[in-house]
């Protein structure tokens, strides 16, 4: 389940240690034991490249949970730390919330909590991991076609790779279920029942995105058409979904986006280049995450769509809170490899939006700063 991950797991009693370790060992690459804080610590100083998750106890010999997870925390301020305790008074709480203790475990164990807490606090790590290749693979694609027709190329050739190995684990899961409900009832079928939901509602998601990957694909012309503008905000909000909803909180017109977003919402019809202006889409939305994931408060991290129309234009506007450009950089922010951030490959993105919007006919793109951060605002023809 975890077999990309290396557990340190610090627990004084050997009787749980002896219970502990072997489901450890099966569920991730390396599990690594330690039998009180100081060795924990030793061990994680001499191995900390490779630990991504530390399970702890609390009272133990020769240094305390708390102790051990503060020093390591001087040394890592963000690999996960679960604790393992009987311990519910405030004092205590106030004291792990200040070292930046990730879960906590009530005493004694129960195996399926304990793993559930592991999901959700390697999740974030797991989607990083994916997020980077996926970064690197949509770099890649877009220096080979400056012009994007390669994307088009590229989603049918992903939505053609996933619908097999999707439609193989549908139908399977159909069968589990049917096998599931010939169970007794038990502890053991609710929760096979309850994964298999999950399951199933992560089905619908993958289906949803290649769904959008597929609108995509299927223009596989520069043509320009009389499309809804306002749907292809929602797609490239779509499919840059798995990167945006665990960095930033994405709104358009005032609603908070998620994969349910309706596509037919609003109209706004405009002569576009449909799968090219998509991209000018998804090239802006990256641009506003890499600076809002620097916000250490993700509940303070804001990226705000707005679409609006008059008797002959449709402008759309995007504006985050990441604090804004620097001035010495927006006179030159569509300028091939003038940018400065890190997180944005070799800089040639905005160059390329600006290309496409002023391959349409009256179509403007600008930027500027207002209040504490970046304003992207693009005006299309209405139709």
């Amino acid at each position: 389940m975890f077999k990309n991950f290396t557990v340190l797991y610090v627990e004084d009693e050997i009787e749980l240690q002896n219970i502990v370790n072997p489901l450890f060992s099966s569920l991730f690459k390396e599990s690594l034991s330690a039998y009180n804080g100081q060795e924990g610590l030793d061990i994680f100083t001499q191995k900390k490249d490779q630990i991504d998750l530390i399970i702890t106890d609390i009272n133990m010999p020769k240094m305390n949970g708390l102790e051990m997870s503060k020093c390591i925390r001087e040394i890592d301020s963000s690999i996960p730390i679960i604790i393992t305790t009987a311990h519910n008074d405030n004092d205590f709480l106030h004291k792990a919330i200040d070292v930046g203790i990730s879960k906590f475990i009530n005493k004694p164990i129960n195996m399926e909590s304990l793993i559930n807490n592991i999901k959700i606090v390697l999740e974030p790590i797991m989607l990083k991991q994916q997020l980077k290749q996926e970064e690197e693979l949509y770099i890649n694609k877009m220096l080979e076609d400056a012009k994007f027709s390669v994307t088009g190329k590229l989603s049918a050739g992903i939505t053609h790779e996933i619908n097999t190995p999707l439609t193989y684990i549908k139908a399977n899961a159909e069968i589990m279920g049917y096998d599931i409900e010939d169970l007794e009832d038990s502890k053991i079928k609710t929760s096979l029942d309850n994964s298999l939901g999950i399951l199933i509602d992560g089905i619908h998601r993958i289906e949803n995105i290649i769904n959008s990957m597929k609108e995509m694909s299927v223009q596989a012309t520069a043509s320009k058409e009389i499309a809804n503008v306002y749907n292809t905000l929602v797609i490239s909000s779509t499919l840059a979904w798995n990167k945006s909803k665990n960095i930033a909180n994405l709104y358009i017109n005032g609603e908070k986006f998620n994969l349910d977003t309706k596509k037919d919402r609003f109209d706004f019809l405009s002569n576009i280049e449909v799968q090219r202006i998509e991209q000018v889409w998804i090239i802006i939305i990256n641009n506003a995450i890499d600076e809002l994931v620097k916000i250490d408060d993700f509940n303070k991290r804001r990226l705000d769509i707005d679409i609006e129309q008059n008797d002959t234009a449709i402008t759309v506007t995007f504006t985050d809170n990441a604090g804004g450009i620097k001035d010495t950089i927006v006179e030159h922010i569509f300028e091939p490899f003038k940018g400065t951030k890190s997180s944005s490959g070799m800089g040639v993105g905005l160059s390329i939006a600006k290309r496409i919007i002023d391959s349409h006919e009256n179509a403007t793109i600008e930027v500027y700063n207002k209040d504490d951060g970046a304003v992207f605002q693009i005006t299309l023809i209405k139709a």
